[in-house]
């Protein structure tokens, strides 16, 4: 009997284990606020998200041999130490790709209502991995002039840092790293300050990656953030200057939590050599429940689908109920509003099915890219 120990938050992970699992197993769950290594005495396998540090504190009493985290990043892993313990791990790099794609097209949705951007302006997104790729394609389809920068990829895509930083708004999209050739730790700092003048900054990858400090002192720098130095008690003054403030939602949705839960199953019948591949069907697309003439107006009069994206997401309204939240009360907050994030789905679930009887002329280059997002 393979004893597994899984975050009460994963969503669906029984159904997940169910399907693809061929051996008996057992789970129980835990809050990972209360998770201590007493718990993990008889525990084979640990699955997690971002809200557990794995590490010897933790592990070292326990019999586990496999670490399992449904996010696609794994700085909360100390992965030096699960292999120097011979504990297999993984984690789910690309999970919550379009999720977190439907955030920032969300901000700039906000943005363009707000007369603070125009798709006459350029986007730079830094980092073009499963997200920044995605981005790239939405945006070009929408004829918005885009750049990308990576240093670990030879793309013919990819421009410079400074070609990226001197766009009218930057996009962050890279794991949070403290070692190797290009550690992303501080990665905005003082020394792009006169580069980030009159500039917007998106930060939804790991706080720690944009000095809050730099953010602070500008002035004139439009700052949106759904991550943060400190979780769950990011300091209010970096809350209060961001245009958006959000408690790191951005990979939320139903989706992105449930191709989590769907990998680490996976990986974990793996490594207890009991995989069952799971032939399901394949989804079919949801109608859309918000009026296609909300999206052929938007793009008349913005060139830019607004209501795809805020329809499923407002993002002014979770900013604000953080933005009004007292220190004694920011932890606490914090992590229910993450718990209780209205279900939305991801935009690429949709058809959109019909769009074309409202408007012939409608950009259809921008609904085949979403199919393929």
């Amino acid at each position: 009997m393979i004893k597994i120990a899984a975050d009460s938050q994963i969503l669906n992970i029984e159904q997940k284990l169910s399907e693809f699992f061929a051996d008996e197993y057992s789970l129980k769950y835990f809050e990972s606020d209360q998770l201590t290594s007493t718990d993990l005495q008889d525990v084979d396998a640990l699955l997690v998200r971002s809200t557990v540090r794995v590490n010897k504190e933790l592990c070292a009493d326990s019999q586990i041999q496999f670490v399992g985290s449904t996010t696609a990043g794994i700085n909360h892993l100390d992965t030096k130490y699960l292999d120097s313990q011979n504990i297999s791990w993984s984690h789910a790099p690309g999970c919550n790709a379009c999720s977190v794609t439907h955030y920032v097209m969300a901000v700039l949705g906000m943005l363009i209502e707000d007369g603070l951007f125009n798709i006459r302006q350029s986007v730079g997104i830094i980092g073009y991995g499963n997200i920044g790729k995605k981005l790239y394609q939405l945006l070009s389809a929408l004829n918005i002039q885009v750049y990308a920068y990576d240093p670990f990829l030879n793309d013919a895509h990819l421009v410079t840092m400074d070609k990226v930083l001197a766009c009218d708004l930057v996009t962050i999209h890279v794991p949070y790293s403290l070692e190797g050739p290009h550690p992303t730790s501080n990665l905005i700092n003082q020394s792009h300050k006169n580069l980030l003048e009159d500039k917007t900054l998106i930060n939804t990858s790991r706080g720690g990656i944009v000095s809050e400090d730099l953010v602070i002192e500008l002035d004139d720098l439009i700052y949106v953030a759904d991550v943060w130095l400190d979780e769950p008690t990011p300091s209010i003054p970096i809350i209060q200057k961001a245009f958006i403030s959000t408690p790191h939602i951005a990979g939320y949705s139903i989706e992105g939590k449930s191709n989590g839960a769907s990998t680490v199953a996976i990986e974990c019948a793996r490594a207890f050599n009991c995989y069952e591949e799971n032939n399901l069907s394949a989804n079919n697309l949801i109608k859309w429940p918000h009026g296609l003439g909300n999206i052929v107006r938007d793009i008349h009069a913005y060139g830019f689908p607004i209501s795809i994206f805020k329809s499923e997401l407002n993002l002014r309204s979770i900013s604000n109920i953080l933005k009004n939240t007292p220190q004694h009360e920011l932890a606490k907050e914090f992590n229910n509003s993450r718990a209780n994030h209205p279900s939305r789905n991801d935009f690429n679930k949709y058809s959109f099915e019909g769009i074309i009887d409202l408007d012939e002329l409608i950009n259809l280059e921008f609904f085949n890219t979403i199919k393929n997002t």
